[in-house]
């Protein structure tokens, strides 16, 4: 078992911390003592990003579907280190590696990343759009998910990984986890 920050937040196949998924944005409010506000446009009001509208604990974000939480999202913009840290009960989180996800999860599958699932075709006009505007940096790695999935196969935890270091990771309801529109 990897250690564990004082202050972190523990996410489980039920929810993180007092959050429950299945719970309404009422329920999510009172066990949070705090309010919900969109973090972004809503796709719709049926399905939209919230998070706490104090500001506290920026890196988690919950997917409301049909007035349920039905995934928690921890994520920040240009790879910060959420603060808390929010990790599993096995102090799994940004940071850690696959090896550690393997370690402790059983049913563990390995998939391109939505966004680097590109066709043969449209890698070859990357890179020549890349060479015409003479850019040389190397492409940086390719990030893949490390899908989790629980024992009743309905929630899966994915950790979106680069050069085997979580980066970002969500878990949730099947199929809605799975979907990469949310993701950031």
């Amino acid at each position: 078992m990897m250690s564990m920050a004082a202050n972190a937040q523990v996410l489980s196949w039920q929810g993180v911390g007092p959050v429950r998924l299945g719970m309404t944005v009422a329920e999510a409010e009172r066990a949070l003592n705090a309010k919900l506000a969109p973090v972004a446009l809503p796709f719709s009001q049926e399905c939209y990003v919230t998070g706490r509208a104090d500001g506290k604990d920026e890196a988690l974000s919950y997917v409301i579907q049909g007035s349920k939480i039905v995934v928690m999202t921890v994520f920040l913009p240009d790879y910060k280190q959420p603060n808390p840290n929010i990790v599993d009960a096995n102090g799994i989180g940004v940071g850690s590696t696959e090896a550690d996800i393997r370690r402790e999860y059983k049913l563990v599958e390995k998939v391109l990343a939505p966004d680097f699932r590109e066709s043969e075709e449209a890698l070859t006009e990357l890179a020549k759009e890349r060479a015409k505007q003479r850019i040389t940096e190397p492409e940086p790695s390719p990030q893949y998910w490390i899908v989790a999935k629980s024992p009743d196969h309905q929630r899966a935890i994915i950790f979106q990984t680069r050069d085997e270091k979580v980066l970002h990771l969500r878990m949730g309801l099947k199929p809605q986890v799975m979907s990469s529109e949310d993701f950031m």
